[in-house]
Formats: C-alpha cells, structure tokens, sequence
C-alpha cells in the first residue's frame, strides 16, 4: 500500500488566523491522545529473515532479505552492515524483498556477520536482525575453510571496491563485534578498516557533420571534445573513529565549457576541482569540510549549500550543537580550499537543540538557531548576475513534536530578522546613491498532521490510512534572510487530507494567501485560492474484485481550480482608467487517464481539459478552453524488439476572438536489441497544427536513429573497465504559414553526432 504524499495547497485567509491556527494544533495533539486512549491497531514489528541458507554463496550471487511488512516512511529506514561495511545502498526492494546486486560490490570471501538496522529519523540506530553469511569464491559450494585460505591472496582477488588490512593482527570479515550494539549504534570495531575507490571517466563527443537551411551555421557546426570526470572516494574506520573523502574533478578541452568560465573567462583551468567532501566522526561528534548543505529553520536559514566548515557536538544526553562557517556563493575550484578566505564574502551559524524528552527524542525538541551573513557583490558558479552588497543578521526559534506513535507531528518556528544591503563603491561609481535602510522584521510559521487512521484494518483484506494537515505561514513585508528563499510580504494557509484503501487513494488539499499585509494604497492587493482533488485506482479494486486482471485499467483523476483575484485596486497607477488591468481569473483543470497491459501489450489513454474564465471588468468574453486527447500502445514483440506508438490530438478555443486551433501528432518507435552489447533505436515524430479558418498552418517532422554498442571489461588486479560508444542520426523539418501576417517560413537542420565514454574503477 503506498500513502501519496500530501500536497502543498492555500486555504481561505477568512477562516483562519494565527490564534486559530495554535488552536488547530492544540486539537490535533488532543485527537492524538484520545486515539491512543483508544487502542488503534499500530503496524507491527519489523522483522528481517535472511534468503540465504547456511550453506556457502558464491562472491556473484545476489542475496535476498525478506521482510514481514513494508516500512513505514515515519519509521525510518533499513540499514545493512555486512561486516562493519556499510552496503545499504547496494540493495534494491522488490515488494518485501531486499536484493543485494553484487555486480557493483561483489560479496566479501569468507565469514561475514550481516546486520539489519532500524534507523529512525534522528539517525537512532535499533539492532533488528543478524545472520552469518558464508561465501565461497566461485561455486557456491566452495567450502568455507578453502574461502578463507583465498580471501587475501592477490590472485583469486575480484574486482570492485575493497577493503585491505593495514595489520596483521586484521581478521578479514570476522572482525565485527557480537556483543549487541550500544548506545543506538552499530558496534565498534577496533581494527583498521581502508577502501578506497576511485573512478575515471573520460567522454569524447562529437559532430562530425551538421547541416542548417537556410542558416546561418552554428558557430561550432563540427567539433571533436574530449571531456573528463574523476572521483577518488575514501572509507576509514578505527574503533569509534570513522573518516570519509570525496574528491571530484571534471574538465573539457573546450575552454567555454570548462568549470569556471563563467567567472574567469579564457584564464579559467581545463580540469578543475568541481566539489569535495571530508567527513571525520568521533562517537557522536560530526565534522565536515567542503561542499555540503545546512540549515533546517525555514525562514532563517535552510538548505544554503556552499563550501566551508562544520561541526556538531551532541552533550548532556539532552544538547547538541552544530555551527558552520561557509562561503557566500557556491564556491569550485582549487583556490579558497575552505571557502572562507574572504571575510566579506562569509555566512555564519550555528543551532542549539535540546531534547526536552531524552527517552524518545524527536518527542519534544526545540532549536535555537543565530546567523551572521555578509555576502558581497560576487558572481557565483550557478548566479550571473552581479547583486548588491547584503548583509543579514538574525534568530529563530523552532519546535519539534511528535507523540509516542508518531501519528501526530507539530512544527513550529519563529524568526527576526535584520537585513541592509550597505553602500558600495564599487557599483555606485561616482553617482549619488541613497543606501537603503537597514529593516528588522519578523516571519513565523506552524505546521501540524495527524494520522486518523494507520493501516486500520476495515475487513481482512482491506486496510485505510487517513491523515490531515494544516499549515500557517506570515512573512512580513520587506523581510529577506540571506540563508533562505522566503518571499516577503504575505500570509498563506493551507489544509490538506490523505486517503487510501488498498490500492485506491484520494487527495484533497485548498489552499489560500493574499499579499499587502499593510494595505498600502499604491500597491496591487490580491487573493489566490488553490483547490486539488485526487484520486486514484484500480479497475479491480474499484469493483471489489479479489482477484486482479489485466483487462482491468489503472484509473487516475486529478482536478484543479485556481481564483486569482486583485481585492484592493491602486488608486493611482492607472488601474482606475483600465479597469481590465486588474486580474481577475479562475482556472479550471481536469485530468483523466487509463492504463492497460496485457501480456506483450500496453496501452494508454489521457483526457485533458482546461478552462479559463477571465472575469476581468470589459473582458468577460476573454476566455480560452483546451481539449487534449492522448493515445498511447507499446508492443513487446520479443524479448528484443519493442514497438511503440503516441498519439495526441489538441483542441484550443478562444472565446473572444473566435478562433479554434488543432493540433495533431503521431509518433511511431522502435527499440531493437540486435545483442547483448548493442542496440538500435529509432523515434519518428509528425505534428500538424493550424486553425479552422486556416489562416495559419504548421509542420514539424522529427526523426532521429541511433546505435549504442556497450562493453565491459574486467581482469584481475585491475578493476572494472566499462564504456559505452553511440553514434546519433537527426533530422528536423519545419514550415510554418501565416496567411494574415504573411509569414512563410521553412527550416531544414541535419546532425551526425557521436560520443566515446569510458570509466575505470
């Protein structure tokens, strides 16, 4: 059963306030307590069997763990140690099962202890299940005691990632504790532990010939590049000591690509340092230099990603504390290796938690969080524009609540902040500048959900979850934080509801914000109201049928209304003359779709329509409708050969003006696997469009072909080699005519292109 995620919607500014909104909270806390009181069913516990017997596996052989029940997203995740290895990204969950691939990491020869954890949301580690798994070298029947002669011998060694002894006291796979885990952690290992990996990939695209009508060529109508991208990665770990590295370079021999030219032009270096990443951990104490992501306060500061520094400490059972240091744009490149040589380019934070329930933590948590920013008037890697010289100062405080179960979830948070954009002479070049005052101003924002039913059990087959949430947002106008996106000047509400039964799910979510808070006369006032609608589900289910078809669709059906109306008209600004320049306008759009297969077959088909009601004062005929209708079969003629096809056709009507467009498009494929290394695709695509009184008409014909040839090499001491080589045909035709404008226009445009990828790991 899959919960959708709820979405992000507006509810009337009428119905709630701020008062109200603390009051919703407090009722859902109240519904929370009384549902305990009552005993609903809660899921049971995870449990994790192993589909390995004891007998030998080979180092290729994909392992299975089974679970009891799907993991609830509220739960947390499953983590998989084999050995003190973390390998959880390595396994792939089909339905209850979790599927070790060993072609990227084949398994480590010998006796290995393999441990499933529970990690919850704040990174509590719970000891779920352990098995030992004995692997062979090839069959799986090599014996254990043959596995363990070989496991270091240079010769029977297999490729991928591995882990080398630095002593020779080191146990191979056998050096993990069984003594159970403590503290919430995994169980430490007081022997060295080394990998390293790193990568290489270097990719040659060209265009060996390309042709334009009726022009002008591109600048670099044929061209051959060699591109590269690096990595080295590094795993140590020693008792409670843990370190992790990531270095990665990229380059190209074309100098307007390289990494930094947006910045330094010509004098920009061909391979650069795009990103790194070092991790040191202590027990509990973190540390992090280079390229990561900080911040949870979401009108301080949130997500700013940069380079520079970090730490937190955890302390008293109850406290932590995390401050970085990080640079004001997103910094590459070798020089300024810490991001933080510029004073005046520099962003400064830090956050205090304390866990009020220290028992359950994540129960009741608060944060206060500081920030300092100065940025100056500096392009960035990802900005190319030059903005003013800002700084910003602020504090927030945020809390966290969650009941015993997790059904019910609060979020809360207050921030002020002070924000000045000081005078610079580098931009003011001589003229007369009035500075801007520097502002102090203040935003808050709550957020609560409650899960009315978990997994409730209405029959013996069928099970419904139901959950609510509400959301209140008030950002006062001419507020700006440096370390946040947050738009100034508004109040927003949101109300959202989740359903589901088996496989049939509902949505519901009305939303609504309106900006101005001060009224100020000069300035446009206007309400947006959202309403979402959805559902979804299976023909079977739909008409309770136990047993599933295939000629039985998947059924979806969205519906979506927006009001976007000005409340207050400007008195000047000419809104008084023009009566129609204030918005007006409702938008109406529905969603339906149908998905069928049938052993080889699969097809489809969407319905889409939109309306426009412009109630703007004189423009009240103003509206447009559109009608899409989609079409879609795909054939699996062998386990080879695909085939497929779209079909769509558009309906645009103009209520004002009279006019109606169609559109038509027709689009065939095939997907070829002529063997195991090589493919051939190839996609043809005709749209017709123009208008009933045709005095407009349109052509667009695409077609393109390509063949792929994959291989892979692997030998003994020297890793992995794997690449891919693709040579592409296209061609695009277009006309457009335009009777009433007298435009007549044809264009022709032909590519050859190809490309060489190879990586070594």
């Amino acid at each position: 059963m899959r919960m959708y995620k709820p979405l992000t919607r507006k509810v009337s500014v009428a119905m709630f306030s701020p008062t109200a909104s603390l009051v919703a909270g407090m009722a859902l806390l109240l519904i929370s307590m009384s549902a305990e009181s009552f005993g609903q069913p809660s899921a049971p516990e995870i449990k994790v069997e192993p589909g390995f017997a004891e007998k030998p596996v080979a180092t290729s052989e994909q392992i299975e763990l089974r679970l009891n029940r799907r993991l609830q997203e509220s739960e947390g995740r499953l983590a998989v140690l084999i050995g003190v290895t973390d390998v959880s990204s390595l396994f792939i969950q089909v339905g209850l099962r979790l599927r070790y691939n060993a072609k990227l990491w084949p398994l480590p020869v010998g006796e290995s202890q393999v441990t499933v954890y529970l990690v919850s949301k704040n990174d509590e580690w719970t000891d779920v299940a352990r098995f030992t798994l004995h692997v062979g070298m090839g069959d799986a029947n090599t014996s254990r005691n043959e596995a363990n002669l070989n496991e270091w011998d240079p010769s029977v060694r297999t490729s991928g990632p591995h882990i080398f002894p630095l002593d020779e006291n080191y146990a191979g796979s056998q050096g993990v504790a069984q003594s159970p885990s403590t503290n919430g952690k995994p169980p430490a290992n007081n022997n060295w532990k080394v990998k390293f990996m790193p990568s290489l990939t270097l990719n040659a695209p060209s265009q060996p010939a390309q042709s334009t009508f009726p022009g002008p060529r591109p600048e670099r109508a044929e061209f051959i590049d060699l591109n590269m991208q690096s990595s080295m990665k590094n795993e140590i770990t020693y008792g409670a000591f843990s370190a992790q590295s990531a270095f990665d370079f990229a380059g190209s021999s074309f100098q307007r690509e390289a990494l930094r030219f947006g910045t330094l032009g010509n004098a920009a270096p061909k391979v650069d340092l795009a990103g790194y990443q070092i991790h040191l951990q202590v027990g509990k104490m973190k540390f992090d230099v280079g390229h990561f992501s900080y911040g949870a306060q979401r009108q301080l500061i949130n997500g700013f990603s940069s380079r520079g520094l970090q730490i937190t400490v955890p302390f008293l059972e109850r406290f932590d504390f995390t401050a970085a240091a990080m640079n004001g744009t997103q910094h590459v490149g070798y020089d300024n290796f810490f991001g933080l040589d510029n004073r005046r380019n520099r962003l400064l934070s830090g956050t205090l938690g304390v866990e009020l329930l220290p028992q359950r933590p994540g129960g009741l948590r608060v944060e206060v969080s500081g920030l300092n920013a100065y940025f100056q008037a500096l392009g960035g890697v990802n900005r190319g524009v030059v903005t003013d010289l800002q700084r910003s100062n602020g504090a927030s405080v945020r809390l966290i609540a969650n009941d015993k179960s997790r059904r019910f979830h609060f979020e809360g948070g207050f921030t002020r902040s002070l924000f000045g954009s000081p005078s610079d002479s580098s931009l003011n070049q001589g003229a007369n500048v009035v500075p801007l005052p520097s502002l102090t101003r203040n935003a808050h924002y709550l957020e609560t959900s409650y899960e009315l039913l978990r997994n409730y059990s209405l029959t013996r087959t069928k099970k419904a979850n139901l959950s609510i949430a509400f959301r209140e947002e008030n950002v006062a106008p001419l507020f700006r934080s440096l370390g946040a996106a947050t738009q100034a000047d508004k109040v927003q509400y949101e109300f959202s509801a989740n359903g589901s039964i088996n496989e049939i799910t509902a949505q519901f979510s009305h939303s609504s914000f309106h900006d101005n808070l001060r009224r100020i006369p000069s300035i446009l006032r206007s309400l947006t109201d959202n309403t979402h609608i959805g559902l979804a589900a299976s023909a079977g289910a739909l008409l309770n049928r136990t047993e599933s078809s295939p000629w039985l669709p998947r059924l979806a059906y969205s519906f979506d209304r927006a009001h976007a109306l000005g409340v207050a008209i400007p008195a000047p600004g000419g809104f008084a003359l023009d009566p129609s320049a204030a918005p007006n306008l409702v938008g109406v759009n529905q969603s339906f779709s149908a998905d069928w297969q049938v052993n080889k077959f699969t097809w489809g088909y969407n319905l889409n329509r939109s309306f426009q009601d412009n109630r703007q004062s004189g423009r009240e005929r103003a509206d447009l409708g559109v009608r899409v209708n989609t079409g879609r079969l795909g054939i699996a003629a062998t386990g080879k050969l695909n085939f497929n096809i779209d079909l769509s056709a558009e309906s645009s009507a103009n209520s004002e003006s009279g006019r109606l467009d169609r559109t038509y498009r027709i689009g065939p494929g095939v997907m070829w696997r002529l063997s195991r290394q090589m493919g051939l695709t190839l996609n043809l695509a005709n749209t017709i469009a123009g208008d009933t009184a045709k005095t407009s008409h349109g052509r667009n014909t695409e077609f393109d072909a390509s063949w792929t040839y994959i291989f892979e090499r692997s030998r003994e001491g020297l890793g992995k080699v794997t690449g891919q080589f693709f040579i592409r045909y296209a061609n695009q035709y277009s006309r457009f005519l335009d009777r009433l404008l007298i435009i007549d226009s044809l264009r022709k445009n032909q590519t050859l292109t190809a490309n060489l990828g190879i990586t070594f790991f």
